[in-house]
Formats: structure tokens, C-alpha cells, sequence
């Protein structure tokens, strides 16, 4: 994790009941005490409330914070207004994240209060590592390149659908090729950072350190018990869904975890090794159907990745059966439950993981020393990935 002087501040919002009915506050409240660098943690009845939203504000500003973890609602509702009132608070560079415990936690899982309860845990603490592993001070969600990283082999600038990367001689690296990042023309949809063979290229709200720090740890944790399963969903369409299922109260198994991408395409193969490593009993990847993708063919890219990654996975040494993509579209609220539904029951047939997750399994990537799998050597050539 980020070192430096980190000053966070968590505010756990009951909503009225609709939280604090299907799931224990004090126990969020009493774990985030205790978590490092928190420097201040405060329940609300409503955190949306104007009320609310100056009680905010005069915390950000009281105890200096830089970063604001709210644990409440689903950020598509409410991401804006608390970004607007921490900025209204006079704390340039503070970052805000919201935990969403309301749609994906406490309105699915209503009668079992401690799963819930655990579950949210879970999340308060990924969110938790999400925010302190925040550092870059660009708000929008872009891509960056490592340029001692790069080797200007062109995948990136092949997978990018907007025209925003370019790789071109750079004389300040003797005139060797480097990716070149055009913020401006660039959407956030992170297709270039999973395909990118060096990681020389990252993202400045989704980064892989990010990602990774969320997966490990939700699977450091084993109070939810078997299975323990990790859902990659899309921003635009899974993850809308999955508010939905929310918002109509269908219950779900309560023993999965989803981590919020902006598209399927950013969903790196390692992301899904790094789980199955580490002990995930299943990896799930819901991505919006071919052809309907926010970012116009996000959603192909990611077929074709996913596709490849589980042929190889036995041969890694992984189940293939404990990986899945499926599609999911915004309005598709009772196919996102029942493919939930239905993977968890195929994983407890499958059984736990027999992997170690202290095996050591060896380096691939700089930033990512678990891994040591050589892929084949058709893994990009003559692939669109």
C-alpha cells in the first residue's frame, strides 16, 4: 500500500433502514476504527441529505482528510454530489469512494443478516484498500504509460477504439517507439491497459494495484465460508443490473463479491489467474453482450481475451471450470440474478479450490510477482485483443 500521510475519513449512512435493518453498521463502524490512517468515522441517517452533505464537508475540513470512503448507496446515484461536497470543502487533490453496501448488499441479502453483515465487511475493507492505493492527482478515469516499460510493440494503439494512442519514435528514449496517451481523446475504458503484454500502461481510477489489492483482500478474509467467488462487472451494464436487482429486492446467495470496472475490456486475464491463485473458488466475468457495448466493441475484445485465457487455464494448472464470462445487459435484472445464482451452485458442486493461496507462483509482470506462467506464444499474435 501507498505510503505517505494519508488522512481518510468514513461515513456509514443507514439509509433510513434500509441498511442498518439487513446488515450490522456497528460492526462497519467498529472495523473501520480500526483501520489505518482513518481519522475520523461517522454514521448518518441519510449521507445524501443536505444535512448530511454539510456534516461532510465540515469533517473534510476539520481533520484535513484527503481521501473520503462512503459507505452507502451505489456510485452511479450519488459519486458526483459527495465529490461536489468535498470540493466545496476546500481539499484539492481528496479523493472520494463509496462502498456500495445498499444496492449489491443489504437489499439482496435481507434474511440473513450475518452473511450480509460479513459481506459488507468485505467490501468497506476492498474499498478501504481501493482509496489509499488512489494516488494519482487526475480525477477523470484515463489511461497512462510507463514509458521505460513500453517496447513500442502496438498493441495498445491496435485495441484502442478512439484514437487516443499513438506509438511513435520518442527522442527523450534515444528514438525508440513509445506509446503516447492522448487524455483528452482517451475513455476510460481500460481495453488498452489489459492488453498491453509489458504493463507498461495502467489507469488512473482502475488500476492494477487497485484491482489486485481488492481481490486479495476479499480472499485473505474466510468469515463468509465456501464458496468465495469474485464477479468482474461492468460499469454500464452488469453492474447497472446488478443496482436493479438491488432496487427490486431479489434475493441473491450472498457469497460472491463484485469489483466495478468501467468495461469487461479492462478485465485483465491476470486479474483472473491472480484470484484463482489465491484461493477464489470461481472468477465470474459479466460483460455486456457482443455489440452492445458503452464503448462500442469493449465487450468483443473481452470475448476473445476471456475466450483464449480458458483454453490455457488447464494447461496453467487451473480449473477452467471455476471460470466463467457471461453477458449481462443494464436492463437484464433477472438474468443477472439467476447467472449469479446459478454459478455459485455450479462452484459448490466443484468444491473448494484445491490451490494453495500460499503457494508462490512466480513472476510475470514487474508490478506482479505471483505470477511466472509463460503463455503460449500465439497469446497476441493474430489475435484483435
Amino acid at each position: 500500500m501507498s505510503k505517505g500521510s494519508q488522512r481518510m475519513g468514513v461515513f456509514i449512512c443507514s439509509c433510513g433502514g434500509n441498511i442498518d435493518t439487513s446488515l450490522d453498521t456497528q460492526a462497519l463502524h467498529q472495523a473501520a476504527n480500526n483501520m489505518k490512517n482513518v481519522v475520523n468515522v461517522s454514521e448518518m441517517e441519510f449521507a445524501c441529505s443536505p444535512e448530511s452533505r454539510r456534516k461532510i464537508a465540515e469533517a473534510v475540513k476539520r481533520f484535513k482528510m484527503d481521501r473520503v470512503l462512503i459507505a452507502a448507496c451505489s456510485p452511479k446515484l450519488y459519486l458526483k454530489e459527495f465529490q461536489e461536497t468535498v470540493e466545496e470543502a476546500d481539499r484539492k487533490g481528496c479523493f472520494v469512494e463509496m462502498c456500495n453496501i445498499r444496492e449489491q448488499c443489504a437489499w439482496i441479502h435481507p434474511k440473513d443478516r450475518p452473511a450480509a453483515t460479513a459481506k459488507a465487511l468485505d467490501m468497506l475493507r476492498m474499498s478501504y484498500d481501493r482509496l489509499m492505493l488512489q494516488s494519482s492527482t487526475e480525477k477523470s478515469n484515463v489511461s497512462q504509460v510507463n514509458k521505460m516499460r513500453c517496447t513500442g510493440c502496438g498493441i495498445c494503439e491496435s485495441v484502442c477504439n478512439f484514437n487516443a494512442i499513438h506509438v511513435a519514435p520518442d527522442k527523450d528514449y534515444g528514438g525508440s517507439r513509445k506509446a503516447n496517451v492522448n487524455i483528452n481523446a482517451c475513455e476510460g475504458c481500460g481495453a488498452c491497459v489489459a492488453a498491453c503484454p509489458t504493463a507498461a500502461l495502467d489507469q488512473t481510477c482502475f488500476s492494477n494495484a487497485q484491482i489486485i489489492s481488492q481481490i486479495e483482500t476479499y480472499l485473505r478474509d474466510t468469515s463468509m465460508g465456501f464458496p468465495r467467488i469474485v464477479v468482474f462487472s461492468c460499469h454500464w451494464c452488469s453492474y447497472t443490473a446488478a443496482d436493479t436487482a438491488g432496487l427490486k429486492r431479489m434475493a441473491m446467495d450472498p457469497h460472491f463479491v463484485v469489483i466495478r470496472t468501467m468495461c469487461s475490456a479492462r478485465v485483465d486475464p491476470e486479474w483472473v489467474l491472480k484470484a484463482l491463485s489465491k484461493g477464489a473458488d470461481g472468477v465470474l466475468v459479466l460483460a455486456g453482450h457482443p455489440g452492445r457495448c458503452h464503448y462500442e466493441i469493449g465487450n468483443l475484445r473481452t470475448r476473445k481475451r476471456m475466450t483464449l485465457l480458458h483454453k490455457y487455464l488447464e494447461q496453467m494448472g487451473f480449473d477452467p471450470d471455476r471460470f466463467q464470462i457471461s453477458y449481462v445487459d443494464s436492463e437484464e435484472v433477472e438474468s443477472y440474478v439467476s447467472t449469479i445464482n446459478e454459478y455459485v451452485e455450479k462452484v459448490r458442486v466443484l468444491g473448494t479450490n484445491p490451490i494453495d493461496p500460499h503457494a508462490r507462483i512466480s513472476p510475470k509482470r514487474l508490478e506482479m510477482p505471483w505470477l511466472d506462467i509463460k503463455p503460449p506464444k500465439k497469446w497476441d499474435e493474430g489475435l484483435d485483443l
